[in-house]
């Protein structure tokens, strides 16, 4: 009788200790303000988009102690009435979520995802963000471009600004991402990041990806004028996509030691108390790929910073 109860007693002191250690959020040393997520994205290949999915990618989250995630819904599939259990859930684990769509701004289906997209962000808690791409299609039907012409550029800034408009209206920030595009253009001819964030209105932010300079960019940035590009728009910066980039210009299934150096981008958030930071991994086929990543790139930030 008495081993009986002593066994009890210690497996609810086993049960109780895995409970707290389950919700113990991930911290950094250098930089305990940040709140580390990650994209559900990084899980598309074992876990397509779905209302049970998501919430399997919540659990992942909240167990393993981050803070919050993006989820993409690349073409807005998820209902309204989904979304809005989504972010039921999420809050019942603790866990923020920002919506994020796959469409570009010139795509033609752009205006049809982003009006269901809408109405999707605004049930969520945390950045209260929308997101979409900058560039789209226009780059991918033709893999050698790697700039806006000056038309493109204007049609761009057009939309982005009305899309900015009605999030504002809506109590939401509209953000897009750097990522085909080159940093900066000639100015007649071609243009880039910069030039369409010095023409895009101020409800227009910056999701920003610290490897797509790099890796995704079809004109590899060097690393002085990406840090230039973060120190001058950290202020439109509503979160980070964290990619690492290799040496070689290819992203990585684990985070590691990027051209854009971690800590750089890492101070300068602080600094303007942005402190969303989302995990950005290559794809891999199985669940517990997935997992294994995110685990070891969470060692990798614990470790350095």
């Amino acid at each position: 009788m008495k081993v009986t109860i002593i066994f009890l007693i210690l497996s609810l002191v086993f049960l109780s200790g895995s409970a707290y250690s389950a919700e113990k959020k991930i911290v950094l040393n250098k930089y305990p303000d940040l709140k580390i997520g990650f994209l559900s994205a990084n899980f598309l290949q074992p876990l397509p988009v779905s209302f049970q999915n998501i919430k399997k990618v919540i659990d992942f989250a909240s167990e393993q102690g981050f803070t919050w995630i993006e989820l993409r819904d690349p073409v807005a599939v998820l209902t309204l009435d989904e979304c809005k259990q989504l972010a039921d859930y999420g809050r019942g684990k603790k866990i923020e979520v920002a919506y994020a769509l796959g469409a570009g701004l010139m795509d033609a289906n752009f205006w049809e995802v982003f009006s269901r997209g809408l109405a999707n962000a605004k049930v969520f808690d945390g950045p209260r963000t929308i997101r979409t791409g900058a560039p789209g299609n226009e780059f991918n039907i033709d893999p050698k471009k790697t700039a806006w012409t000056l038309d493109e550029l204007h049609k761009a800034v057009k939309i982005a600004n009305k899309a900015g408009n009605q999030a504002r209206a809506l109590g939401l920030r509209y953000v897009t991402e750097n990522a085909y595009e080159v940093i900066r253009g000639d100015g007649l001819t071609s243009f880039g990041t910069t030039e369409y964030y010095a023409n895009v209105n101020s409800n227009v932010g910056l999701e920003l990806d610290t490897g797509n300079f790099f890796c995704l960019g079809r004109n590899v940035a060097k690393p002085e004028d990406a840090r230039a590009f973060l120190e001058k728009h950290i202020s439109k910066v509503a979160y980070l996509h964290l990619k690492t980039s290799s040496k070689e210009h290819q992203p990585q299934a684990v985070l590691g030691d990027n051209e854009l150096d971690f800590g750089i981008v890492f101070a300068e958030m602080t600094k303007q108390k942005v402190p969303y930071v989302g995990i950005e991994l290559v794809k891999v086929p199985t669940f517990q790929e997935c997992a294994d990543n995110h685990k070891k790139s969470v060692e990798y930030l614990m470790k350095n910073y």
